[in-house]
Formats: structure tokens, sequence, C-alpha cells
């Protein structure tokens, strides 16, 4: 995850303010280009969302650079859905014996859209409802 520039924070001021637009074709392409941005620095829509005062500022927070390293679920535990990046929650659903060989393979066609700040809402929802399952509630998939 990389941090945040102030060029890309007014970008995201910009497109959310677009989404208040009454054109529809101009709301979904404020939010497609919202998914991107946000994707592209480990960001969910939680993380705009929040308070600041309940949710630490991800730019702004030092050991924010430690919440996106790959986190070993036997040690310290996955961390929570929403505060798990796409890129972790990825690397612990591979990792996992509760992923079934195909769904893995689902998983593993991810991987370019992770990478390339590209997930789409219902590719962010699938990942979001298999690490669910498979590693918060530990249930085979």
């Amino acid at each position: 995850m990389d941090q945040m520039n102030a060029g890309d924070y007014e970008r995201l001021l910009k497109l959310i303010n677009m989404l208040g637009s009454d054109s529809d074709g101009e709301v979904l392409n404020a939010t497609t280009a919202i998914n991107r941005l946000l994707n592209a620095h480990g960001l969910a829509w939680s993380d705009i969302l929040l308070p600041r005062k309940l949710l630490p500022v991800r730019a702004n927070a030092p050991e924010e650079a430690d919440a996106a390293a790959p986190v070993d679920p036997e040690t310290v535990g996955p961390p929570p859905l929403g505060q798990a990046t796409p890129q972790q929650m990825y690397d612990l659903l591979l990792a996992s014996g509760n992923v079934s060989v195909d769904a893995k393979r689902d998983i593993r066609r991810l991987a370019d859209a992770i990478k390339g700040g590209r997930l789409t809402p219902s590719a962010r929802g699938e990942l979001q409802t298999m690490y669910n399952y498979a590693i918060l509630r530990r249930t085979r998939i």
C-alpha cells in the first residue's frame, strides 16, 4: 500500500463531490474511479466514511505501514473484515487450508486487479465473503 499523495487526495475529494450529480452516468463513473483510487492505496469505502475519531487516518498513522504487511493468522490472528486490505485477504485465503482448490483458482484470477488497483465492487464483495467465511469463521469453502 503506497501513501496517498496530495494530488490523489484532491482527486478523491472531487470524485466524492461528483456523487451528488443528477447524471446517473457521472455518479457511476465517479464511483468506479473512487474504487480504483481506494484500491490503489489499499483502502476501502469504510476507511473514508467513518469519522476520524473512530478510524485513524491511514496517511498520517505510522503504524499503518505494518498493517498492510502479510499477517500470520497463527500468531496474531487475521485482521477484521473492515480493516483487511484486498492484498491481505488474498494472501490469507491462498494460504488457508479452509479454501478448496477450485476456490483458490477463483481467488487467483483477482491477483492482477488487486495489484493494479482495479478491483470492482463485485469482486471486492466476493473476496470479502470468502475471507469472512474461510478465515474469520474458519468454514471450509
